[in-house]
């Protein structure tokens, strides 16, 4: 049971994800609660970043010795580069939104 326990954990926190983001699936069928979405995207951001972190960066640890500074400074810039795709991804979605919404509304 214990061996399944880090499993269960990653899928608790992968459904909260989802859970927190399933308003933009039905997006253009009314209002959606910003907040909600907001800390969806934000924990999802940390959590693509802190997986990137253990999976990429931690096992160079093995090869060389580094300090907890280091290994902080690491985790926070894989938490900014995922950040930064994931911000950059949103501006792209929402300039393309724009610009389907301009095309509906007749101009004057």
């Amino acid at each position: 049971m214990k061996s399944l326990q880090p499993l269960l954990l990653e899928l608790a926190k992968w459904a909260l994800v989802l859970w927190l983001m399933s308003p933009l699936a039905v997006a253009m069928h009314g209002p959606i609660d910003f907040s909600r979405v907001a800390l969806g995207i934000l924990l999802f951001i940390l959590f693509t970043g802190k997986m990137l972190y253990d999976t990429i960066l931690a096992p160079a640890k093995t090869r060389a010795e580094r300090t907890p500074l280091q290994d902080v400074l690491a985790m926070i810039g894989s938490v900014a580069v995922i950040a930064l795709a994931v911000g950059m991804m949103l501006v792209l979605v929402g300039l393309y939104v724009m610009k389907v919404i301009a095309s509906w509304t007749p101009p004057q």
